[in-house]
């Protein structure tokens, strides 16, 4: 199985990702050894805090593509944006500040996690009026949507995608947050996963041992649908929802 990694941090001295172009090298080396083969760098977007205009982003993120390119060919390698919630987000989205998933319609979006169910709820409805269509970022660490079962399935008929960092599902029965996230990926709400990776200690790109978990308790075809045919259909620019 190849994975497609839609989250990450690898982009090299851009933000709290990855710091070097040794580190970020390090970064694909092991993602590449994990049997990710197409990745969707996500640096971080925070109004009034980035490093780096659009271009200048798109600029270092060619020039990181060619480097990586000439030891992993058939490693390929798109460009996106996790963009923080806040007010007037809409309209830099409306103006192209802000880098798309693969200049798509898509966006990954991310919140304070104790951002409240109608702040959230608010935001993708504004989102998608904007016509974007928004992904929640690692979507099990808002505490108004843990253990809201019924909040989770209004997101979701509402057609906003749900990306999980692939690592939460780790954890034993005693694991309150754990069991959350495997009962979200069990009854099928996530969309895609991700490796949130931001370096090659605590948040490494690790997919291959907790993807097995997914393909044990979901089948091979949950696995290929959010590890492959969805991310496909967001850098496409294509319709998720079946």
């Amino acid at each position: 199985m190849e994975y497609f990694d839609i989250h990450c941090h690898i982009l090299p001295g851009v933000d709290d990702g990855a710091q070097t172009m040794e580190e970020a090298l390090s970064m694909i080396d092991l993602s590449y050894k994990e049997g990710t083969r197409s990745i969707l760098l996500t640096p971080h977007y925070m109004r009034g805090k980035n490093k780096c205009t659009r271009e200048e982003l798109k600029k270092r993120f060619e020039e990181f593509k060619t480097e990586v390119q000439k030891k992993y060919p058939d490693l390929d390698l798109y460009f996106g944006t996790e963009i923080l919630y806040e007010e007037g987000i809409i309209q830099d989205l409306k103006d192209g500040k802000i880098q798309t998933m693969n200049d798509t319609k898509y966006v990954l979006v991310e919140f304070n996690i104790r951002t409240s169910y109608s702040q959230i709820f608010d935001a993708m409805q504004k989102i998608q009026n904007a016509r974007f269509r928004p992904i929640i970022a690692h979507v099990e660490r808002y505490r108004c949507l843990f253990k809201h079962i019924d909040r989770i399935d209004e997101l979701t008929r509402m057609e906003v995608l749900l990306q999980m960092n692939i690592s939460s599902v780790y954890g034993g029965i005693l694991d309150e947050n754990a069991r959350w996230c495997k009962k979200l990926v069990r009854e099928g709400y996530i969309s895609f996963f991700g490796t949130d990776a931001h370096d090659m200690e605590e948040r490494a790109p690790y997919i291959n041992d907790y993807a097995s978990w997914i393909e044990k308790k979901c089948g091979q075809d949950y696995l290929e649908k959010t590890f492959s045919r969805n991310p496909k259909k967001m850098i496409e620019n294509k319709y998720i929802f079946d």
